[in-house]
């Protein structure tokens, strides 16, 4: 459902009774502000004589005579006789010299000085006089009117503004207040359309400040240039064109109000204006001209000897030729613009190498270079924040990836526990026939499953990182001799004799027991892999600041692949999959190399297989001092009672 403010039929008739109501509250406010000067509401209203009307006509009919007696005196007589104004002119010694429209029942309303410079006649022309004469006029009011005349137009007002005094003091109260409620929410419902609360600005929120209200100026002077020509409104149309001109600037007082709230719910309204962006394009001309000389500055320790070479040349044309100083400072201008360009493209270039370097998080700051520069700045930092993207994408599939493989892998653990346990309780019962054969392919291959399941949760954590490490300075040739011992077992049922060489001891910063793992999935899968009766080399060495181990074995199958493509999980060296396998060692193995800050990588020539663990190189751990014993230092004899327990848990253990 749309908002009250939003919707645009509220908004019209908030419109229409702001402008209605607005030019109500000026005429009844001004009603009863001038009935109150006329003690309509103190219960002793003032004669009709007395009023601000009155006095207010008479003004204008007494300024009218004074211009007519000094410039139009043959027309003065003919305009006073359909008026109820009557005046006498009298001079400085009290005789008249001027009288019109005077009756007997005449009102006296007030008495003028009247200093004339100058008068006109027919007969005479222009008359100017040394000294001004001064004159005095009375104005005086028919008692009763009998013309229709602005005070008869006046009176008649007056009148029916005593009669519904009451009821233009409730309109004044109920067109004020309907004014404000309607002023209120509109500025309210300023900038809001449709359902959206954004702030949309419409097509005179758009227009620039100053140019906005200089042609709200213009478009208001128009129609009181208007009412001084209908002046003093004598007719019934001249009613109506003020009650037109009043709506026509209520209307333009409420849309300059409503544009100024749009501009100032949209924030930072001083943007839309000419005098801003007046200052921001001159400071931008100063920040350009700084930014170039700091760029020169910041590029001469590049191009130095350049900028010397132009200078020097510049102020050797400038002393050998005449009025060259033009030139020389062209010169200048363009050597430091030459410079400001060298330090730009500087900056890209380093920009450049760090995102070939892999620092995806560097920016370049494009704000203070030139257009065709700043386009190419723009883009490498789009290509850096793409690539960071994909490189979030990337991993955050990877960890989905991992997440599901370690739910699926615990969730077959529980199921397959119990499979095994049974399993074990059947082989202890006496079978018959085929039932042990079966017996035995369900046992291998529950224990391969389970094998298979340790093997992905062990992936899950090295390729997360969720393994604990444990860096100690260990000897690699002693470790790699256990584990061959370890499979050899293994290594005679596959035929392979095993070569370990090693030219001096080498230690290497690595955890034993991850270590260990990396060369069991090695050796398992060259006792999967390798050819019968053939020779599997191991070789530990030392390469710079790393220890390296490695393995070679000649493979039993056509090797078609990559070796990264290999190190993936799943990925085996056999497709047709005859043999027992994950294909998940080398993967293991990888990442549990890259944990110890190593690196693994293989190599395939031909049916050769050579796989390299490297880790930091460590030095020999020192040998632990011998034990010292104190002479005359006696062992205590063990208690008799502390011996007789000692045997009995002895033999209970065999």
């Amino acid at each position: 459902m749309t908002k009250v403010t939003h919707n645009l039929g509220f908004k019209v008739l908030a419109l229409f009774l702001a402008v209605i109501s607005a030019v109500l509250s000026f005429i009844s406010v001004s009603a009863v502000v001038v009935g109150g000067e006329s003690g309509f509401y103190s219960g002793k209203p003032l004669s009709y004589y007395e009023t601000p009307w009155c006095k207010w006509i008479t003004n204008q009919y007494v300024d009218r005579v004074m211009g007519m007696y000094q410039y139009n005196p043959d027309d003065l007589e003919d305009w006073v006789e359909n008026t109820n104004f009557g005046y006498v002119i009298i001079d400085s010694g009290g005789e008249k010299v001027g009288e019109g429209n005077v009756s007997e029942t005449a009102v006296l309303a007030q008495s003028i000085p009247f200093p004339v410079y100058e008068t006109y006649t027919v007969s005479e022309g222009w008359i100017s006089y040394d000294a001004p004469l001064e004159l005095q006029l009375r104005a005086y009011i028919k008692n009763p009117l009998t013309a229709y005349d602005d005070y008869f137009l006046t009176y008649r007002l007056y009148e029916l503004a005593h009669e519904f005094r009451m009821w233009l003091l409730l309109l004044a109260l109920g067109s004020v207040l309907t004014f404000f409620a309607s002023i209120i929410y509109l500025l309210c419902a300023a900038g809001h359309r449709g359902n959206t609360e954004e702030i949309t600005p419409n097509l005179q929120d758009r227009i620039p400040l100053e140019i906005y209200f200089g042609l709200l100026m213009m478009l208001a002077v128009v129609p009181i240039m208007g009412l001084q020509v209908i002046y003093p409104f004598d007719h019934f149309r001249d009613i109506i064109l003020l009650f037109g001109v009043l709506v026509y600037t209520a209307v333009l007082g409420i849309a300059a109000l409503m544009t100024i709230a749009t501009r100032l719910k949209m924030g930072k309204w001083w943007r839309n204006s000419i005098t801003y962006w007046f200052f921001r394009i001159g400071w931008k001309f100063v920040v350009g001209i700084f930014v170039t000389i700091r760029d020169t500055i910041t590029a001469l320790p590049m191009t130095w000897k350049y900028a010397v070479t132009w200078f020097m040349l510049s102020l050797f044309y400038f002393a050998n030729s005449h009025n060259s100083g033009g030139v020389f400072l062209v010169n200048c201008i363009i050597m430091v613009l030459v410079l400001s360009v060298a330090s730009q493209l500087q900056n890209l270039k380093k920009a450049g190498e760090q995102l070939a370097n892999g620092n995806l998080d560097y920016k370049v700051d494009t704000s203070k270079m030139f257009r065709v520069f700043r386009r190419h700045g723009n883009n490498l930092n789009s290509l850096s924040k793409g690539a960071a993207i994909a490189m979030e994408q990337k991993m955050k599939s990877e960890r989905l990836k991992t997440e599901l493989i370690t739910n699926v892998s615990h969730d077959i653990k529980t199921p397959l526990t119990s499979i095994i346990n049974y399993v074990d309780l059947l082989k202890k019962e006496e079978q018959t026939g085929k039932a042990q054969e079966y017996l035995e392919v369900l046992d291998r291959q529950s224990r391969r499953l389970k094998k298979l399941t340790e093997d992905l949760v062990e992936a899950s954590k090295a390729s997360t990182g969720n393994i604990s490490t444990h860096l100690v300075p260990t000897d690699l040739c002693e470790l790699v001799h256990q584990g061959v011992a370890e499979y050899e077992e293994k290594l005679e049922q596959a035929n392979l004799e095993v070569v370990v060489s090693a030219a001096e001891p080498v230690f290497g910063m690595v955890d034993g027991n991850l270590t260990w793992r990396i060369l069991s999935n090695l050796l398992s899968n060259a006792c999967k892999y390798s050819q019968i009766g053939t020779r599997v080399y191991v070789e530990i060495s030392k390469k710079g600041n790393a220890a390296v181990i490695s393995m070679k074995n000649t493979s039993r199958d056509q090797l078609n692949i990559a070796p990264d493509e290999l190190m993936e999980r799943f990925v085996r060296g056999d497709s047709s999959r005859s043999t027992e396998g994950s294909g998940l060692g080398l993967n293991i193995a990888r990442s549990l190399v890259e944990l110890q800050k190593g690196r693994f990588t293989i190599s395939i020539e031909g049916d050769l297989f050579k796989a390299y663990v490297q880790c930091p190189l460590a030095k020999a751990p020192a040998p632990p001092p011998p034990p010292v014993q104190e002479e005359n230092t006696k062992v205590p004899e063990e208690h008799p009672k502390a011996k007789e327990t000692k045997e009995d848990k002895l033999e209970e253990n065999k």
